[in-house]
């Protein structure tokens, strides 16, 4: 009989409980949006192209640049272009918004200067997409070609010729001014040789007979 009691009390608390349950709140989570970074490095002038599923809600915001001059942006329903002239480092914000959870590969491709384009994807799924790009322009080496080398080997060679010509000539007019200076030297030493000999001849040679002479005679 006590059992029989319980009965109803129990399916009435089961009842409540079941009412209490249907009654509550069931907080559900948030989807959360898709957001990626990339850090792309190209040579000036340098593109970059999102490609995505069709929509009229994106936008390119946060561009910072030296100047609105540096850098051009083309947009559509399906892609977006961001395209920069001068050597800097850029920074912006692509976001694509949908009406719907759409599924797609995004892609993203990277013009550098006047090189192949470098692309890549990505999958994603969301109704929001956000993605934020850091761009560093830079000027593009430039390498010899082989016409530049054999030209500068020609130049380098004419330099090296010409160079030692002038100092040839320059030992060649020393050594002429050595010559000059030699004979100068010999004339000069002639010169007073012959002096020398005149003296002897004229004043000398007369003087010693005279004296010779006066000692015979007072020999006598």
């Amino acid at each position: 009989m006590e059992t029989l009691k319980i009965r109803p009390f129990i399916f009435l608390l089961s009842l409540l409980l079941i009412l209490f349950a249907a009654t509550t709140p069931v907080h559900c989570e948030e989807e959360v949006p898709a957001v990626a970074s990339f850090n792309l490095q190209a040579y000036a002038p340098a593109r970059v192209v999102i490609s995505y599923a069709y929509t009229n809600n994106f936008s390119v915001t946060d561009v910072s640049s030296l100047g609105k001059s540096l850098y051009k942006i083309v947009s559509s329903p399906t892609s977006i272009e961001f395209r920069a002239e001068d050597v800097y480092t850029y920074t912006f914000t692509v976001e694509i918004k949908y009406a719907v959870i759409t599924s797609q590969s995004l892609q993203i491709a990277v013009f550098s200067s006047s090189h192949a384009p470098e692309g890549f994807q990505f999958n994603v799924k969301d109704d929001y997409v956000k993605i934020k790009f850091t761009l560093t322009v830079t000027e593009e080496p430039r390498y010899p070609s082989a016409q530049d080398v054999a030209e500068q080997v020609v130049r380098q060679v004419a330099d090296q010729l010409a160079e030692f010509r002038t100092q040839t000539e320059e030992t060649l007019h020393l050594q002429n001014r050595n010559i000059e200076t030699q004979w100068i030297l010999v004339g000069f030493n002639m010169a007073v040789s012959a002096a020398l000999l005149i003296f002897i001849v004229h004043w000398v040679w007369p003087m010693l007979k005279r004296l010779r002479a006066e000692v015979e005679f007072g020999g006598e």
